[in-house]
């Protein structure tokens, strides 16, 4: 194995050059005009948001007023498409200077011709008016909805991409991870980046329009007085940005001590029986506490850090108010501007200002969005496993093309139909231990070996490279006669079933458990399978039978029966490789015979069977038996061979029938 123990641990900005961005690029597919449409709309409804208060200007100052009407560049052409060339009458509303006079006399010289018609029907501004908000809010609802959909299929995508991406990779990898960590980065990482497209990065695009507009019209209509509406405009945006910066690493602080704080949680839940075995209550109280108060002393920083940006801002935003008002009022009193002309520049102000205080939250915000990115990215930048590995200098048989997908030639392949073979097989793990050494032995199909020895002398180990979790340092693994390097990790995998020691039970019913392991089994192969495990008496006392719900983790079923439960959920998918890892330590020894002899003679040539197990009814059983020590093989032989000749399995031997004496 090449590879270093680095490869298999999450490591910090590991991420490619416009990662992140490429990550919610890639997120947004299929959905990416939709989101366009959403920030097309939203300009759209910022348009509308400047013509109201434009339509509020015109009345105070050109209907109630005697001001001939200016407007800004962006309702100047449509106002001339409806009402003439000069505002004056004609165009397509057909309002014309003879009927545009008042009732009550003759117009002033230089007067705005439809001034009286007007005012005597306020009706039609209103309606204008109205006509604005409406559009503005259905645009508003475009963009919103378009936003939203967008986000929402996006956060789909990736956690479907983060879930697909753990499910495939190293076995290493998942040992070596941290489960609380891994969960934030998969669920309230995704929520953080659903907000920022849904949120924070429209808020950008609205505030960017609302400049982009705002500032222009303003200056077409007053130079003067909109330099008065943006003195403070640079500050505000120094400071939101210098904000940014900092609070960025304050949330990183907050995002991490979640994280631990949620590793702690999902530890202790998973633990709960060690827990209250060993009285240690106090100690995980005391632990949790502990990681509760530090994560509460960052979410105090950061609060205390909002709260200096949103005072200061509020002053900043409050004195551009006041340097407007008395601008504006100086300027009347000069005959400079007008009263509309102040009003409209003050709800100008109101919209920009708000989003520009605004800004500095919506970039802390994109700061939280970038470290989530980043932590989602580097988890999606660990390699996966790859189905085809080869060794170079070793002569592999029959080795497909290179990436070419191998396809088994019926159920389980013609691999499973010939004996296995270890061949001078080495292992050491990543980090350099060394496991196993020159492993060489033979099993013919159909045979039942037996695998016996002290902790920690390889026996797993065995299994793993069986199943290719881990990869041979040296040496070779072949099944009917096949390198099992050339046969693809899953096709490997469902040709033969493992049942652990600690079977992992989801918390769904009896049924629904040993379905898994073949989820198109009838109910014949299901209680078959329940039956050649001894568990089907067993369920037919439960009050639901194979509907029971056996909780999370199988904790309302006891040790054995739950050792019973993922054996039978191995035998329903009728491999011809079955393999026990320890699987029936908590069965009794009547049981275990007769599970044993329930599954012997299966199939054509029977079901083969790998026995690790340290009961000396178990192995005494067994076809042949292998004795490992240190990580070599030591003895190999049957019952009566091993017996007969001095160590570890006769040492074994007398020592528990001295017991059972």
């Amino acid at each position: 194995m090449s590879e270093s123990i680095e490869t298999y641990v999450i490591k910090k900005n590991s991420w490619g050059r416009f990662g992140r961005i490429g990550l919610l690029w890639d997120a947004l597919k299929g959905r990416r005009s939709l989101y366009l449409l959403g920030i097309a709309a939203l300009a759209m409804e910022t348009l509308f948001s400047f013509t109201s208060p434009i339509i509020v200007k015109t009345t105070i100052d050109s209907i109630i007023g005697k001001e001939r009407p200016v407007l800004p560049f962006f309702v100047d052409g449509l106002a001339r498409t409806l009402l003439g060339p000069e505002l004056g009458g004609g165009g397509i509303i057909g309002i014309t200077p003879a009927n545009g006079v008042g009732a009550n006399g003759a117009l002033e010289d230089g007067a705005w011709l439809l001034r009286p018609w007007l005012r005597e029907n306020l009706w039609v501004v209103a309606v204008a008016f109205i006509a604005c908000i409406l559009c503005q809010s259905a645009f508003s609802f475009v963009a919103s909805y378009s936003a939203n959909n967008a986000a929402e299929h996006a956060a789909k995508r990736m956690r479907d991409r983060l879930y697909a991406h753990v499910q495939n990779l190293p076995y290493e990898t998942l040992l070596r991870s941290q489960s609380g960590d891994w969960f934030q980065r998969c669920t309230s990482d995704v929520d953080t980046s659903r907000r920022f497209l849904c949120f924070e990065f429209m808020e950008i695009c609205r505030t960017l329009f609302l400049v982009s507009i705002a500032y222009p019209v303003m200056f077409s209509l007053s130079p003067s007085l909109t330099l008065w509406g943006s003195l403070v405009v640079p500050l505000i945006i120094l400071y939101s940005v210098g904000f940014h910066l900092i609070v960025e690493r304050v949330f990183l602080g907050a995002d991490e001590r979640e994280a631990v704080l949620s590793g702690i949680i999902q530890e202790n839940v998973n633990g709960v029986r060690v827990v209250r075995a060993f009285a240690r209550q106090d100690y995980e109280m005391n632990r949790f506490s502990l990681a509760n108060d530090r994560y509460r002393d960052q979410v105090f920083k950061l609060i205390v850090w909002l709260g200096l940006f949103w005072g200061v801002s509020s002053f900043l935003g409050l004195l551009q108010i006041a340097l407007v008002t008395g601008a504006g009022l100086f300027m009347m009193a000069e005959g400079s501007a007008t009263l509309g002309l102040l009003v409209m520049f003050l709800n100008y102000e109101h919209k920009t200002l708000w989003p520009i205080r605004m800004f500095g939250r919506v970039l802390a915000d994109t700061g939280k969005t970038k470290v989530a990115l980043g932590r989602m990215a580097e988890l999606l930048v660990l390699p996966e496993e790859e189905d085809l590995e080869f060794v170079e200098g070793e002569d592999i048989p029959f080795p497909p093309e290179k990436g070419r997908e191998w396809v088994a030639d019926d159920e389980g392949g013609d691999w499973l139909k010939g004996p296995l073979e270890f061949d001078h097989v080495c292992f050491s793990y990543p980090d350099g231990t060394k496991v196993l050494e020159d492993i060489t032995f033979r099993m013919e199909r159909g045979e039942h070996l037996a695998v016996v020895g002290p902790t920690g002398s390889g026996k797993s180990t065995l299994v793993l490279l069986l199943l290719r979790l881990y990869e041979p340092t040296s040496g070779c693994i072949r099944l009917g006669g096949r390198d099992i390097r050339t046969i693809p990790k899953r096709e490997l995998r469902r040709g033969i079933a493992l049942v652990l020691q600690e079977g992992f039970l989801f918390g769904k019913t009896i049924r629904e458990n040993i379905r898994l392991g073949r989820m198109d089994a009838g109910e014949e192969m299901l209680l078959g399978a329940a039956r050649k495990a001894a568990l089907h008496k067993v369920i037919e006392e439960f009050p639901g039978g194979y509907d029971t719900m056996v909780g999370e983790r199988g904790v309302t079923l006891s040790g054995g029966q739950r050792q019973r439960l993922s054996l039978a959920r191995a035998l329903v998918r009728q491999s011809p490789l079955l393999v026990l890892d320890d699987s029936m330590s908590a069965v009794d020894t009547e049981t275990d015979r007769l599970i044993r002899e329930s599954i012997e003679g299966d199939g054509e040539g029977g079901t083969g069977m790998i026995i690790i197990a340290h009961r000396l009814t178990t192995l005494a059983s067994a076809d042949r038996i292998l004795v490992l020590e240190g990580g070599r093989i030591t003895a190999l032989g049957s019952h009566a061979e091993l017996v007969g000749k001095p160590g570890l399995y006769r040492r074994l031997a007398e020592l528990q029938s001295a017991v059972g004496a």
